[in-house]
């Protein structure tokens, strides 16, 4: 069988983990509705799509896995899309050594990969993507002899994997407890269901009807901006004919247009708006039509990345990743150098923190993760991207990387400004208020669909309440040394919930008398609060 089957079975996979991806991001242990592991793998098959776009019809070369795999690691994102590009890197480049496509070189890119995503991860967790990759590609591997088919070795495949995703409850309790399977196992046995499913002859997709690959606009503005292009920001006031037709909802769609780290923050008629763009005189002309500008700051970030590394000035840059535009502006306002939006349910790809190290153009860069799903894509880039010096602080959330940047602040060395940020970290609680979508008792927390609940240190929930006051007040005393903390540090979702916890703030201060009590805008989705305590 030619090898440039594999590219049918490839696209078979991908489509098998597009039409399911909803049900993938569904199946969550967590009772907040954050998952991603759908979007996360459908991401990274995206970009072996893209690849496989410009290879067209012609035969696969050994060169093209090489690619094939860079384009699944660049568009990956979450722990589930970087498990996956690591499944396909061990997969992908075993092909380089055969000739054709049979039950031979797919045994041995099946064992690749399973060898591939083990590697990948420091602490390997039975019954998760990791235990169905490699039961399926034993079960294949003891059914396997010299009359062994193509056909035949796959659904050998895909049965092991299947009987393998029964068991995961089995071997990791809290998917037991809670009567679920796992989801990045689900997704790898959509994977290897499209690909048995693509060997049949009728199957033929058109690469057109994926999402991923027909977004080229946004692409090619990726492209523009790995040159830097322009740093735009301005404050715009808005005319008074004008303020009933901002919808900052479509401003901020027609922004993907003009370039990327958009931070826009509406403060009544004012408008705040930073933008990395090509044409600076574009966004300047979208914004001119609602009103006058109170303040217009551009600069060359070529320029200054050209000027920086030939004069040896820009030793250290901070890049974080921002849920909100509330924490966002506080991260720029304290010294971090650029932004990478996302967090919870949008996790970034290891494209976009490559461009923004690229963007912050500085020998020594640290990376501020703050989401726990992000620590591994960060990780990625320090493999990809090697202009400058790659470290990471293991930031799990948006309050552990501000109080990283406040406390241990963004001057000194790369290395003294790591350890500072680290040794802060020893001491911080996070703490997380949000509504629940399910009906549950978690850590003997009876939780109805609809509550607020909180959650400590982003896996222990402790509280949970019909009421967000009542959640708050019934949260705060479940922390650590509550009554000895000296700081907590309250982000609200929104106006109306920062008011909340304004109103609150005697009644925080009595359960933790030694602490400065402050709150601010996160702007964070998901969460009604961010809480940070220390």
């Amino acid at each position: 069988m030619e090898l440039s089957v594999l590219k049918k079975m490839l696209i078979g996979g991908a489509k098998k983990i597009l039409d399911n991806k909803q049900q993938l991001n569904e199946m969550n242990v967590f009772p907040i509705p954050d998952g991603d592991t759908g979007t996360n793998m459908d991401k990274t098959m995206g970009g072996v799509l893209s690849v496989l776009a410009e290879i067209g019809d012609r035969d696969l070369r050994p060169s093209d896995f090489d690619d094939l795999y860079t384009g699944a690691l660049m568009n990956s994102q979450g722990n589930s899309g970087v498990i996956l590009s690591q499944w396909l890197k061990g997969f992908l480049k075993a092909f380089k050594d055969f000739d054709e496509l049979n039950a031979g070189s797919l045994y041995a890119a099946f064992l690749a990969g399973t060898e591939s995503a083990y590697n990948s991860v420091a602490e390997p967790v039975e019954g998760t993507f990791l235990t169905v990759c490699r039961e399926a590609q034993e079960n294949a591997e003891d059914n396997l002899d010299e009359d062994t088919t193509t056909e035949q070795f796959m659904k050998d495949v895909v049965e092991g994997a299947s009987e393998s995703l029964k068991n995961t409850p089995e071997l990791l309790p809290v998917l037991k407890q809670y009567d679920v399977l796992d989801s990045g196992a689900m997704g790898f046995v959509c994977l290897v269901t499209g690909m048995l499913e693509a060997l049949d002859e009728s199957f033929n997709i058109d690469l057109s009807e994926f999402e991923s690959v027909a977004k080229t606009d946004s692409a090619a503005v990726g492209e523009g901006l790995a040159e830097f292009g322009y740093c735009t920001e301005l404050i715009v006031r808005i005319d008074d004919d004008k303020i009933a037709s901002f919808n900052e909802t479509l401003v901020r769609s027609d922004m993907r247009d003009f370039g990327n780290s958009l931070v826009l923050v509406q403060e009544g008629k004012q408008v705040k708006i930073h933008i990395h763009t090509l044409k600076p005189e574009s966004v300047m002309t979208y914004y001119h039509r609602y009103g006058e500008f109170i303040k217009i700051k551009i600069e060359n970030m070529t320029i200054q990345h050209n000027e920086s590394f030939a004069s040896g000035k820009k030793d250290v840059a901070i890049v974080a990743v921002a849920d909100g535009d509330g924490f966002a502006e506080l991260f720029k306002n304290n010294g971090v150098n650029e932004i990478v939006k996302g967090g919870q349910s949008n996790n970034v790809s290891v494209q976009s923190l490559s461009d923004s190290c690229k963007a912050a153009s500085a020998k020594n860069i640290i990376i501020l993760p703050n989401n726990k799903n992000i620590i591994m894509t960060a990780e990625k880039v320090r493999e990809v991207y090697k202009d400058s010096k790659i470290s990471i602080v293991p930031t799990k959330s948006m309050a552990e990387g501000y109080l990283a940047i406040t406390l241990a602040g963004t001057k000194g060395t790369a290395s003294e400004i790591e350890n500072a940020m680290n040794k802060v970290l020893t001491g911080v609680h996070t703490g997380l208020i949000a509504k629940s979508d399910k009906t549950g008792i978690y850590n003997g927390v009876d939780v109805k669909a609809g509550d607020y609940i909180g959650v400590l240190d982003d896996d222990i929930i402790t509280c949970a309440s019909s009421d967000l006051k009542e959640c708050l007040a019934s949260f705060i005393p479940t922390v650590p040394g509550a009554d000895s903390c000296r700081s907590v540090q309250i982000f609200a979702g929104n106006d109306e919930d920062m008011a909340l916890s304004d109103s609150m703030k005697s009644e925080i201060k009595a359960i933790c008398p030694l602490a400065e009590i402050s709150s601010c805008l996160g702007g964070q989705k998901i969460y009604n609060y961010v809480v940070a305590f220390l």
